[in-house]
């Protein structure tokens, strides 16, 4: 399948250090725009997420005049782990397990609590805690994740956008470098668009960006 590439100098192509702290990159084709954001501090706040989730947000938008469908279909390539390969995680799979999780922490926490009724104030803060941060995850991955399904867009309905997770887990993927390279691939019918990006970006670009 043909492949479109993002490139440092092209004209269509674009990188943005925000003020909000994010990393910003879009490409522009003749009837579609593609944006990926990620946070700057992505690879440290990953680290604390449920399941070592690494995100970041997608947005297309369509330009043309007809009908294109755009399939959802997002990969990474976690270059400097063995080009390990991974698709990004359903929203709905992905609340379901966190709630199980939820469940099986609260069951835990009350076989502790009935073994040594003297940690009951303890474990009930820290379970609280926990139900609080999971319930605001699986919040935000319902409402703002980006669905896996086939969506049509056309000048009525021009863009599709959300926030993909990907998994860590696989045993390949060992702790985060000093620098991370990433490709992030958006698999359309015709085309993949392919993002390589990099955290933190190479300076050269970031100075760039400060002197425009």
């Amino acid at each position: 399948m043909p492949t479109v590439r993002w490139t440092s100098g092209n004209p269509c192509c674009t990188f943005e250090a925000t003020d909000d702290g994010h990393y910003r990159w879009t490409m522009i084709g003749s009837d579609l725009t593609i944006v990926l954001i990620l946070d700057s501090q992505e690879l440290a706040k990953s680290k604390h997420r449920f399941y070592r989730l690494l995100g970041t947000y997608v947005s297309v938008t369509y330009t043309g005049q007809g009908k294109f469908e755009f399939p959802a279909d997002v990969r990474i390539d976690f270059v400097r782990h063995h080009d390990v390969i991974e698709p990004y995680e359903d929203p709905t799979d992905l609340s379901n397990r966190l709630q199980n999780d939820i469940d099986t922490k609260v069951f835990q926490t009350e076989r502790k609590i009935k073994k040594d009724p003297n940690i009951k104030d303890e474990q009930t803060a820290m379970l609280r805690e926990y139900e609080k941060v999971a319930a605001e995850f699986i919040e935000f991955v319902s409402t703002q994740g980006l669905e896996p399904t086939e969506v049509i867009l056309s000048p009525g309905n021009p863009e599709a956008h959300g926030w993909v997770f990907f998994s860590t887990s696989n045993k390949w993927i060992g702790p985060w470098k000093e620098r991370e390279d990433f490709i992030i691939s958006l698999w359309m019918k015709d085309k993949v668009w392919q993002f390589p990006v990099s955290l933190p970006p190479p300076q050269g670009d970031l100075i760039l960006r400060k002197s425009e």
